[in-house]
């Protein structure tokens, strides 16, 4: 199976290469500096709303998987956004229709434990509306296209070695858990590959 990866330089991004590799995928990675690009991998350079690059880069893929996120320092508010809108046109151009998108659980509530729900959400809704914005209106792009769809919704994320028995809720999240390792993340987005049960479903991940 060949798999794209974009937004391969980044922490979930580098995961989902390591995981892939692991299981003997041939990986493409789509970063915008090549030499950010992690090792053993094709590398694609594009821009995440360079449709035409990113058709490129989709040529002759199985599947590919968005691991792009919000950069605080950056104060992009619509990447997500857009840059689904980019992918989804490239997709469609290059005859691909399997596609994992890594999202967020914050921006959802989704029968959430108290806690969550009444305390938490309610902060991070205040402190990061305009990101929670940004990935509500990329999942709903994702639900509204006809692609073999998966959103991956992690709780928040944190450094440091994953876990291979991660939680998993669909079109739900995982009550009275509340942190996932990026590692973690690459390895589900990877898992969703053979998860045909996870397609056109929103999968919340935990450990």
């Amino acid at each position: 199976m060949r798999v794209v990866i974009v937004g391969a330089s980044g922490r979930s991004g580098r995961a989902a290469v390591a995981h892939a590799l692991a299981a003997g995928l041939e990986v493409v990675s789509i970063v915008r500096r090549p030499a950010s690009a992690p090792e053993g991998t094709i590398v694609a350079t594009a821009d995440a709303r360079d449709v035409a690059a990113l058709t490129t880069a989709l040529r002759g893929a199985d599947a590919v998987i968005s691991t792009i996120g919000h950069v605080r320092a950056d104060g992009d508010v619509v990447l997500l956004q857009e840059g689904m809108a980019a992918l989804l046109a490239a997709m469609e151009a290059a005859g691909v229709s399997r596609v994992i998108a890594v999202s967020a659980s914050g921006a959802y509530v989704a029968h959430d434990d108290p806690l969550s729900r009444f305390v938490a959400k309610p902060i991070l809704e205040r402190v990061l509306k305009a990101n929670n914005t940004d990935t509500r209106a990329m999942d709903a792009a994702l639900a509204a296209s006809a692609t073999d769809w998966t959103s991956l919704r992690p709780s928040r994320l944190i450094p440091g070695a994953g876990a291979a028995d991660y939680r998993v809720g669909i079109d739900r999240t995982v009550r009275w858990h509340y942190s996932t390792r990026f590692d973690t993340v690459g390895r589900a987005a990877v898992d969703a590959l053979s998860r045909p049960e996870w397609i056109r479903h929103a999968v919340y991940i935990t450990e």
